[in-house]
């Protein structure tokens, strides 16, 4: 069973030290070799004490808004340690997408502060952000696949966007296509794909630069949750959020639990 906190009024500080337990682990792909976590490093004013190892997120009292400019729920503040699992859960209009769109800097807090792998991101420069954001997969609530392309290609784009030439990312985009069980269809349009390929051809995209952070919005689907299951076992640090409270309960993952701000 999960443990829950509710975050409604004033801040939540949450300490993540359990993994994510959504499905059955099967670690046998050369992927997993690849996957495992190296230690994170904090850079300059952001030095973790005692070299101990900073967290990869820290929001700290943050307050944020959504695409629209609105507040989106109340201050909040959650550490997420390396290899950690965290699920946040909630209705529509609650701001958990907003939450993970800020730590995936698409949108900046509004007040409060925002840390990424031992780093404040206020005191980043923008040209430096890249890099922070290069260390994060996204899997994207409405997956945001190019249907046209194969599924090889959706996952090659995530790597050329990331500066990898085809002889660094040739193999290890057939290797997670065949992890994700997509190795007959790596030429197939990803329009040709049902739902539950679709979802795998996102996992396959958010990891094949082998993030530190992989964050997943509604993740929907047995296979994809023990994809992410299986990730997390690996040393993957995941930030889940959803709607479904069953998935949360069952996770045994630590869970804030967001209401609707009004």
């Amino acid at each position: 069973m999960a443990k829950y906190r509710v975050a409604h009024l004033g801040q939540v500080s949450i300490m993540i030290e359990t993994q994510v337990n959504l499905g059955g682990v099967q670690t046998g792909s050369p992927i997993f070799a690849r996957m495992s976590r190296k230690p994170i490093k904090a850079v300059n004013e952001s030095e973790a004490p005692g070299g101990r190892e900073p967290e990869v997120v820290r929001l700290l009292g943050a307050a944020l808004r959504g695409a629209d400019g609105r507040r989106a729920g109340p201050p909040l503040s959650i550490d997420l340690e390396a290899g950690s699992a965290h699920v946040i859960t909630a209705g529509p209009g609650a701001g958990k997408t907003t939450i993970l769109e800020t730590i995936a800097l698409a949108r900046p807090p509004y007040k409060g502060r925002l840390e990424l792998f031992g780093r404040n991101v206020a005191r980043v420069r923008p040209a430096a952000r890249y890099a922070l954001r290069r260390r994060i997969g996204m899997i994207f609530q409405d997956l945001r696949l190019i249907d046209a392309l194969s599924a090889r290609d959706n996952v090659a784009l995530a790597a050329r966007a990331a500066g990898r030439a085809p002889d660094d990312y040739d193999k290890p985009i057939a290797e997670v296509l065949a992890w994700v069980g997509l190795a007959r269809r790596a030429d197939d349009p990803a329009s040709e794909l049902d739902a539950e390929g679709r979802g795998r051809l996102a996992v396959a995209r958010a990891v094949i630069n082998r993030p530190d952070l992989l964050i997943a919005d509604e993740p929907g689907g047995e296979a994809v949750l023990k994809l992410l299951s299986d990730l997390n076992r690996a040393g993957t640090t995941m930030l889940i959020a959803t709607r479904d409270a069953e998935l949360a309960d069952q996770s045994g993952a630590e869970v804030t639990a967001l209401v609707a701000f009004r």
